[in-house]
């Protein structure tokens, strides 16, 4: 199997049985790219230990949609990680990483370029996972420090496992107060460093701007820590591997400040795409992973998806109640056009969503003509009836059944309506909008799903467009 990492100009892939390396890549195999820190919007928060798996992942989503200051006219993709500290037994403690679809495809935009879909998107911050078994080190209380031309950041684990990540100062204000382009100050760090006698009378500001960066960082850093000691109560940091993409030269002269703090202050060598080797490691022993950041999936096959037998039950369903009251109206090479032109718009529910509101209005106005003829077609109605019940018992649908009245009557009750009712195995999704225009018929809802007895009762986002809330439910019987 072969693993792609690939993100702007970096290509870099791993084939079984080989290391990684800058190669070209086929289409057959998988594509993968992670994000950054400076992408993402990280939140912490604590919720109690007592909650279910279903009120957890309920409660996690409105706290975060509440207290984060998102913009809900805008869709996100977002993940929960919830953390068990033994100094708190009574609280989970929770961090909500998340960013908006809109970032997503402006941030892999070129990557699209060169594949139409991404299989796989890792969060790059948690690639120094895998820096222990490349580097062959023990894990302690370890800090990832990581500099570049375009973000910094400190990552933290202890003994192996990510705890939690923070941003630091970039080189943008450094190379904006020395009035100088990336490439003449990597020429002068590199050389000159932070050795001050490597500097003549001329270039004296220009050691004391550099100097300034990094003792301010350096103090940054120390912060970050602090954090770290508050909130996820780690009192000692035994290690930093500090790492940049360019050589300081002169700065294993100006560490002693962690000496003071008993902490063991490593320069890893500079290293050609090193971030992103550590992701493509990451990938590939990740690809399973629940946290997958990607909504450019590979498109299946259509006879593949274990939804299609679903969907055309269903579809039958509906025919079968609908067909004698439309076959006046339509002839058959018309209901099929209507049925192709209904699955190219299933992809796009904006589209489907303003297709079934057309098709509502022409189905009320055609309800007062047909109220005359209910009367002459009860034998018909009884024939229809027993056509759908002897199908759904040969297809044995029946339990299917009796959770679609239990969800309409929910739905009924919190003022709601569904757009597509979705079903695999004992998976169910179910797209809702919330007609009273209230967003807290939606979480209701799934607490009543909870309580009725369904599992995983979760979703990815509530999504507000002008006023009326939509979102998709999922949940296992």
């Amino acid at each position: 199997m072969s693993v792609v990492y690939i993100k702007d100009t970096v290509v870099l892939i791993q084939r079984e049985g080989r290391g990684s390396e800058e190669y070209s890549f086929s289409k057959k195999d998988i594509i993968t790219s992670s994000l950054d820190l400076k992408d993402v919007i990280s939140y912490t928060f604590k919720l109690p230990r007592s909650l279910s798996k279903q009120e957890l992942d309920i409660q996690a989503e409105i706290y975060f949609y509440e207290n984060a200051g998102l913009d809900l006219s805008k869709k996100y993709k977002t993940f929960f990680l919830y953390k068990e500290l033994d100094e708190d037994k009574d609280n989970y403690l929770v961090e909500a990483i998340s960013i908006s679809y809109d970032e997503l495809k402006d941030i892999f935009s070129l990557t699209l370029q060169k594949t139409k879909f991404i299989d796989y998107i890792s969060l790059s911050f948690m690639s120094f996972e895998k820096f222990y078994s490349i580097y062959k080190k023990k894990p302690q209380n370890d800090a990832f420090v990581y500099l570049d031309e375009k973000q910094s950041f400190i990552s933290v684990f202890k003994n192996g496992e990510y705890v939690y990540a923070k941003t630091l100062p970039s080189l943008n204000s450094l190379l904006k107060n020395l009035n100088m382009d990336y490439d003449k100050f990597v020429d002068i760090i590199s050389n000159k460093g932070l050795n001050e006698e490597a500097y003549d009378e001329s270039e004296r500001l220009i050691y004391q701007e550099i100097s300034n960066f990094f003792n301010e960082y350096f103090s940054n850093m120390h912060n970050r820590f602090a954090y770290g000691k508050s909130v996820f109560y780690i009192d000692q940091i035994d290690n930093i591997y500090f790492y940049t993409s360019f050589k300081v030269n002169n700065l294993e002269n100006n560490t002693s400040f962690w000496d003071l703090w008993g902490v063991n202050f490593v320069i890893l060598p500079v290293e050609q795409f090193y971030l992103e080797k550590l992701s493509l490691k990451y990938n590939v022993e990740h690809l399973e992973d629940k946290i997958n950041f990607t909504i450019f999936p590979r498109p299946p096959k259509i006879y593949k998806r274990r939804t299609f037998q679903l969907f055309l039950v269903l579809f039958l369903s509906f025919s079968i109640f609908a067909g004698d009251f439309a076959y006046r109206y339509y002839q058959n090479e018309n209901l099929k056009k209507e049925i192709s032109k209904i699955k190219r718009i299933k992809k796009h529910k904006e589209h489907l969503l303003a297709l079934l509101k057309q098709k509502n209005k022409r189905l009320l106005l055609q309800k007062e003509e047909y109220k005359k003829e209910i009367v002459n077609m009860e034998s018909q109605i009884e024939h229809i009836k027993s056509i759908l019940i002897s199908t759904l018992e040969y297809l044995d649908y029946p339990k299917t059944f009796n959770d679609l009245i239990i969800i309409s009557d929910l739905l009924k009750k919190n003022s709601l309506k569904t757009l597509e009712i979705n079903k695999v195995d004992n998976n169910y999704s179910i797209n809702i909008i919330s007609t009273s225009k209230n967003r807290d018929n939606i979480s209701i809802f799934m607490k009543d799903l909870a309580d009725k007895g369904y599992k995983n009762v979760a979703t990815q986002a509530i999504e507000n467009r002008d006023g009326i809330y939509t979102s998709t439910i999922r949940f296992l019987k």
